[in-house]
Formats: C-alpha cells, structure tokens, sequence
C-alpha cells in the first residue's frame, strides 16, 4: 500500500493553537502538515517554549520535546527548528526536507516588509480581512514611493477589504490611489462600482456625465449590479432572512429567538476570527 506513513506520539487532548492561521493542531503530524503547507509564510515567530510543550505534554515525545528546548534557548532559526520536527516524525524523505530547509534559509534574508507582505497577503486570501488591513497600513509606511506596483497592488488590497465591510466612500479613495499609480480597466470598474453604491442616483448620474470616456465601464458595473441582485435573490443567505420574517410575523417567537440567536452566534465567531 502506498502513502501510508506511520504515526508517533499521542493524539492530544488539547490542541495546540496556531493564532496566526486560525487553526488547532492536534497531533505532530498535523504540524508537520502546517509546516509543509504553510512553509512560505513561517517565521520565528513559531520557535517558542510554548509549542515545545505541548509537544511533550500532549503528544508525549519527550526526546523531541527536550530537543526543541535546547533549541527554544539557544534562538535558533525557524529553519532548524521546522527540520528537526519533520527529522523525527519521518513522515517525509531528505528530499523533501532539505527543500523545506532551503525555503526557510532563503526566507530569512527577506526584508522586513517583504516578510510583512506575505502574511498581510496569506491574511488576505484566507478571508482575515482586518488583521490583513493593520498590516497593509503598516506596510505603506515602509513601502517607497518610487515602488509603485507594490504600493498600487496594497491600495487595491485595502480598497476591497474596505468594500467587503459596506464602507464604499473609504473602498474608492484607495481604489483611486490605486488606479493613478497603475490605471487599468479592473481598478476602473471596481472604483465606479464603489461610487456607485456610495452616490445618490442624481450624483451618479452627474458622476456618469463627467467621465463620458469611461461607458465601457459604466456598462460593465451595471452588469456586476444585476449578477450580484440575481444571485441575492436565489442565496441561503436571503432565505434564511425570508424564515425569519415569516417566524416573526406568525408569532413563532421562540423559534424566532433560537434562529437568531444561532446567526448571532456566528457572526461573532466569524468576527472573532477576523480580528484575533
């Protein structure tokens, strides 16, 4: 049988919690795991006394357990650290490993704010809105002004976390900032498309008539507009809105309460998880 590998250690009770990535990690080949998958975005951040004890405590392996301390002492890099682990759980071979070691060397002789960036942008994609735009802030603090494409890249970045939260006045300024050092059509549309829900009908339409250029555009958003309203219409979200009002109406308040107590209930874990 092929890709089976052989487990070690205890399967923990208490998961280690990686704040960073949001996850829990409940065994050293789950960590491994991490380390392979996120390998790109590690740092030394992840060497601590912390993570060593829980590796003895609750997957029981204390020979690396007391490994890893010397290690946790000493400040070694995160590139020692991560060969040992993958070393003595043997789930991958020295290939692999050696891979992963080159990786994390060349990583440490990135910037500070290259560094910043790949978490800002792993932030990004993974849905982490807010801890992502702290760090985009930060990052235009370091970032030179003669770098236009990166700059233009974290303006657009911030403009659209600013959209995801409804706030489309803040989501067009950055847009613009964007588009001025890198003018292109996607900018373009997504600048228009943010006046557009942030601007009165008779604004828009005087917003409309100062930049006849732009019809393609114009037309373009229109379009975004009535895929976003057909798309509403058929959502879980808009039937889960639908129940409700039809709970409320009908007196059904206790199954009403219970409803929005559980959509209460997850927004705050998802808000948490944003903000964490």
């Amino acid at each position: 049988m092929n890709n089976v590998c052989l487990c070690i250690g205890n399967y923990a009770e208490n998961p280690f919690y990686l704040k960073f990535s949001d996850v829990y990690i409940y065994s050293i080949e789950e960590l491994c795991y991490y380390f392979m998958d996120k390998v790109h975005i590690l740092d030394d951040s992840m060497v601590t006394m912390e993570l060593v004890v829980w590796i003895k405590e609750e997957c029981g392996l204390e020979e690396l357990a007391q490994e890893l301390e010397i290690y946790v002492r000493k400040h070694v890099s995160i590139a020692v650290f991560v060969s040992t682990v993958l070393e003595r759980t043997q789930m991958y071979d020295e290939e692999t490993i050696r891979k992963i070691d080159r990786i994390l060397k060349e990583q440490a002789n990135l910037s500070m704010p290259e560094r910043y960036r790949k978490r800002a942008e792993y932030l990004y994609r993974s849905g982490r809105f807010r801890q992502a735009l702290t760090l985009y802030f930060e990052l235009l603090d370091f970032t030179s002004s003669k770098n236009m494409q990166t700059r233009a890249e974290m303006y657009y970045n911030i403009a659209s976390i600013y959209a995801i939260d409804f706030a489309y006045e803040q989501a067009a300024d950055y847009y613009m900032k964007s588009y001025k050092l890198k003018p292109d059509k996607k900018t373009r549309v997504a600048y228009i498309l943010s006046k557009r829900k942030c601007m009165s009908d008779y604004a828009y339409g005087s917003f409309i008539r100062g930049n006849s250029e732009w019809a393609e555009e114009f037309e373009k958003v229109e379009q975004l507009l009535i895929q976003v309203d057909n798309k509403w219409q058929t959502s879980k979200e808009r039937r889960l809105l639908e129940d409700l009002s039809y709970l409320k109406q009908s007196g059904k308040i206790e199954k009403y309460h219970i409803k929005t107590g559980e959509l209460i209930k997850n927004l705050k874990q998802d808000y948490r998880r944003q903000t964490l």
